[in-house]
């Protein structure tokens, strides 16, 4: 006996299916956005206070106990009017933690909002090291001049430092400064396209060195320009994504003589997609919201995958790597060491973070640096 299915059936079923795949796009969509905002957009690197100050007296400080506030090492400690440094935790109970403390500017008062922050210094070389600089060198890149710090030296061989992620970094590099400093290298700290006092990108994003690369060779040109030889890249988290296409894209890579990452993302997509699981966005609709971020911001993930590019590097690396990396899983770090093979020297910080190296242990981060300079330069 045959069973007729009314036409009507198939109607439905293909209406049911259309609206099925609308919801799809739509929360796609949705989630392309939020890879804007969360990836994409400029944005300062800290904007809230979470932490209060409970007393602040004779070079120790109480405040509210936190992931952060409990973190061995040497941080920032920075309120709306006041920068401090924060270092030897001398008590922790169930809601404070105690450490050694040292104002830099301001006065931190009782119940002051406050938090944490890695760059230990504020200010500027001269205010926060007593170094002379020149603030004024411009970076001419292809959309306008980008403002930056720079250091002379006594030698031919410059460091250009590229910051992380966030607007207002440019004070990251004055962590290593006064090593570079001691050992003669000429410094520039540099701003690229959508920072304070740069010239805005006019796709109004970030992208992860797609064109901020650009900016990079614009600084190289204008140390060689100024008298060097040749130059060394530092790149901190973000920072690191864009000396890595600078490196692939870039005509001017014959005088980078080395670089050195910090906390480096090795696979931005993988990042992100990392992120949509901890959001517990259904894994069709996160792949489906990356092809949308592809197509309507011009987000090339695949450019951005230094593990499948890894044969195209062929410069000395210094890859400074956290056990704790929150971004970039530390058996990616190490993979992507492994693959560099002989180029790459590999200093891991166990209780490492994502560019927070330095303050668990800013001696041996210093002299791992310095060890690797003279590894690859030599001595002056």
């Amino acid at each position: 006996m045959d069973v007729r299915v009314p036409p009507w059936t198939w109607r439905a079923l293909a209406l049911v299916g259309g609206f099925f795949l609308l919801v799809v796009f739509g929360l796609s969509w949705l989630h392309a956005n939020a890879i804007r905002e969360e990836f994409l957009l400029p944005r300062l690197a800290q904007t809230d206070y979470p932490l209060q100050v409970i007393s602040n007296e004779a070079g120790r400080i109480i405040v509210t106990r936190t992931p952060a506030s409990e973190r061995e090492g040497l941080w920032g400690f920075e309120t709306e009017s006041a920068y401090a440094q924060v270092s030897t935790i001398v008590r922790i109970d169930q809601e404070t933690v105690e450490r050694g403390t040292r104002t830099l500017d301001g006065e931190i008062k009782e119940a002051d909002a406050a938090r944490m922050n890695a760059d230990a210094y504020t200010g500027d070389p001269l205010t926060a090291h007593g170094l002379g600089f020149e603030e004024d060198l411009a970076i001419p890149s292809d959309i306008g001049p980008h403002g930056t710090w720079f250091i002379d030296g006594r030698r031919s061989t410059w460091v250009i430092f590229v910051h992380g992620r966030g607007i207002d970094r440019l004070g990251e590099s004055l962590r290593i400064i006064p090593s570079l400093v001691e050992q003669g290298y000429p410094i520039v700290s540099m701003r690229y396209r959508g920072d304070d006092h740069a010239t805005p990108n006019p796709s109004g994003m970030r992208l992860w060195g797609l064109d901020e690369w650009k900016d990079v060779e614009a600084a190289v040109d204008v140390a060689q320009r100024k008298g060097a030889r040749d130059v060394v890249l530092i790149g901190s988290g973000y920072g690191a994504s864009i000396v890595s296409t600078f490196l692939h894209e870039s005509d001017a890579i014959a005088g980078v003589r080395a670089v050195i990452y910090d906390s480096p993302v090795i696979d931005l997509e993988g990042v992100v997609e990392r992120w949509a699981a901890e959001g517990s966005t259904p894994g069709p609709i996160a792949w489906l919201g990356r092809r949308l971020t592809t197509v309507r911001f011009g987000m090339e993930w695949a450019l951005l995958d230094q593990s499948e590019r890894v044969a195209e590097f062929d410069v000395p690396m210094l890859l400074l790597i956290g056990g704790e990396d929150p971004v970039t899983p530390i058996d990616e770090l190490v993979g992507f060491g492994s693959a560099l093979g002989d180029l790459a020297t590999v200093e891991r910080f166990e209780q490492g973070g994502s560019a927070d190296l330095w303050n668990i242990d800013s001696a041996r981060y210093e002299r791992a640096v310095e060890r690797f300079l003279f590894t690859v330069v030599g001595p002056e």
